[in-house]
């Protein structure tokens, strides 16, 4: 298994499990001035509870399916060729949570920067806008398998 396979596994299964921390709030009233998760489009339209249901929704699946990519990165009981749809799909619900619940996250950075960078890495790497990881670097098994999906 090369090293950017163990990287890119492993930032995939923290980058899930940080999504846990957007639902502290759901919890625990106020830690952090700020730190809610509340939302700026659908509290008001749909009541806060319906809100934060939404929220939780979007955040335990960004959770699951980042720590599912992770393990296809690096062989673990998840076949190679799913991670990439399996991150796809976790950047798209990670970055509508990010945006309808902005204040999910105690801080700016590294956080939401964080989480907004390795999503824009994901996405874009599956629009092919850039090679990064690319599919050498994650070693022949993840490579061949994502050959055959895409």
């Amino acid at each position: 298994m090369t090293g950017w396979r163990w990287a890119v596994g492993i930032v995939l299964l923290l980058h899930g499990i940080g999504h846990l921390l957007a639902l502290i709030p759901l919890f625990k009233a106020e830690l952090v001035s700020g730190w809610n998760l509340r939302s700026w489009l659908l509290t008001d339209a749909i009541g806060e509870g319906a809100a934060k249901g939404v929220g939780a929704v979007l955040f335990t699946g960004s959770t699951v399916v980042f720590i599912l990519a992770g393990l296809a990165v690096l062989g673990w009981g998840v076949p190679g060729g799913w991670w990439m749809p399996l991150a796809v799909a976790g950047a798209i619900a990670s970055t509508v949570a990010l945006v309808l619940f902005w204040n999910a996250f105690p801080f700016l950075v590294p956080n939401k920067v964080g989480a907004l960078a390795v999503n824009i890495i994901i996405l874009g790497n599956w629009a092919g806008v850039w090679d990064w990881p690319s599919q050498s670097m994650l070693g022949n098994q993840t490579a061949q398998a994502v050959r055959t999906i895409t």
